[in-house]
């Protein structure tokens, strides 16, 4: 029963985080309550596959460039692109002056300003542009990025403040807030993973990513009455971002 119960787990964690079909019921709360499984889990499928097919294209296709974009694009469909979804909700509702009410109501609109537009598009520019300094060890910076990507995202549920309203972002942090013992346990699973990857330079860039990210989400949930779940996905998108940059940055260097 436990062995079942752990492989309903992993599915529910799987079909919330990646488009990948895997059957069994579509469980939010499930899924939410075990995310600290997608630091060690999702990061094979949204980090290793793209990087691996990224690296293999680069044999064929020798415009980095354009292996880079493709390679991007391929991570960000195997998310299903929910999380990015979320990164826009969040400048948009940034971008509003008045109450957190105001802002909030502005997070459940479909509709996409002109700011998140742009800030999407420089997010997108900024993850592909850090990708050909990145082509000797693609697999491995994609696939510590997402392990940093989910670190982060329940790192901020810990320290994440309750939101007004019982949404996925309250479920989330609620769960992580239990979960504490599980998460540091995955995270020092996924800082071991980035060692045998990239060294200590790795874990440096891990760890500082982590950090920023940290802040910034604790910044920003006081603008938005709380840790909501747009502003999760907002974390995923920046940390994995602000972690390929980083690595480029100290390649150049």
């Amino acid at each position: 029963m436990r062995v079942r119960d752990f492989i309903d787990d992993l599915r529910s964690v799987i079909t919330f985080f990646t488009v990948i079909p895997i059957g069994g019921p579509h469980d939010v709360s499930r899924a939410l309550k075990n995310a600290w499984l997608a630091i060690i889990i999702v990061p094979v499928i949204t980090g290793l596959l793209p990087g691996l097919f990224g690296y293999y294209l680069s044999l064929f296709v020798h415009n980095d460039l354009l292996t880079s974009s493709i390679t991007y694009l391929l991570l960000l469909i195997l998310t299903g692109l929910n999380h990015i979804d979320g990164f826009a909700d969040v400048i948009d509702a940034l971008m509003v002056r008045g109450s957190i009410e105001d802002r909030v109501r502005v997070l459940k609109d479909p509709h996409r300003g002109s700011a998140s537009i742009a800030m999407v598009t420089l997010l997108v520019i900024l993850a592909v542009s850090s990708l050909p300094n990145l082509m000797r060890v693609l697999w491995q910076s994609l696939l510590m990025a997402e392990i940093v990507s989910k670190s982060s995202c329940c790192l901020c549920g810990v320290v994440g403040k309750e939101p007004g309203h019982r949404g996925l972002g309250w479920q989330l942090t609620m769960y992580s807030k239990e979960k504490v013992r599980l998460i540091l346990a995955a995270l020092i699973i996924g800082l071991v993973i980035t060692y045998l990857l990239l060294g200590l330079i790795g874990v440096f860039i891990a760890l500082t990513s982590m950090a920023l990210s940290m802040l910034l989400f604790m910044a920003l949930q006081r603008s938005l009455g709380g840790a909501v779940g747009d502003l999760y996905g907002f974390i995923l998108e920046v940390s994995r971002v602000i972690t390929l940059v980083l690595l480029s940055l100290s390649i150049s260097i």
